[in-house]
């Protein structure tokens, strides 16, 4: 039935003494509202416009939170060393697990932005002793050369699992080397966790 039928049989129960005033009353909004609302298959075909809004929105909402996040993350890091840089606290420099294969080396490029006190610490977690010393840039090539090379005698040690050492440096850049020399055929890869620390 239709709203005009739907509102003609509740006035006549009404009239005839079977509604009360408050019944006919709750009756007559009920068919009111139940013929303003849209039939379920209106509802299936498409949303309202308002509703594809408000879920465009929490989408985009949640897409820039995590963008947000990732650049926060990135940023905070080099917001931190920048600041720490100004005010010379202690940075941390590095702090990897590094892999070197048996009978090579590998230069750890360390960048100290203010002078201050050096820490290394190192640990072989799996693998061989290394050499490991500490050098100016401009000597990597003597090294790739296999010339004579220099190296800060406060920051070497030979054939050794665990290292620490600590010293005063320039603000600069310098390699950390750590060299294997153990034989391709009788060795295998060492892991090795390196950590750098600056202290003003």
């Amino acid at each position: 039935m239709g709203l005009p039928e739907d509102l003609q049989a509740v006035q006549g129960l009404h009239e005839k003494g079977n509604l009360t005033d408050q019944e006919f009353a709750d009756a007559k909004a009920a068919i009111l509202k139940k013929h303003q609302a849209p039939s379920s298959t209106e509802k299936k075909s498409s949303k309202p416009p308002a509703v594809r809004l408000s879920f465009v929105l929490v989408l985009l909402a949640i897409l820039l939170s995590l963008v947000g996040l990732v650049w926060y993350s990135v940023g905070t890091k080099q917001t931190v060393r920048m600041v720490a840089t100004v005010v010379h606290t202690p940075i941390e420099i590095q702090n990897e697990v590094e892999n070197l294969p048996a009978s090579s080396w590998k230069a750890i490029a360390l960048n100290l932005p203010y002078t201050g006190t050096v820490s290394v610490d190192l640990a072989v977690q799996r693998g061989n002793p290394l050499d490991v010393f500490l050098m100016n840039p401009d000597q990597i090539n003597n090294l790739k050369m296999r010339q004579q090379f220099k190296v800060y005698t406060d920051f070497t040690a030979s054939k050794t699992t665990t290292y620490k050492r600590s010293g005063r440096l320039m603000q600069g850049n310098y390699y950390l080397v750590l060299r294997d020399t153990s034989l391709v055929l009788s060795a295998r890869s060492s892991d090795v966790a390196v950590k750098v620390q600056l202290n003003p």
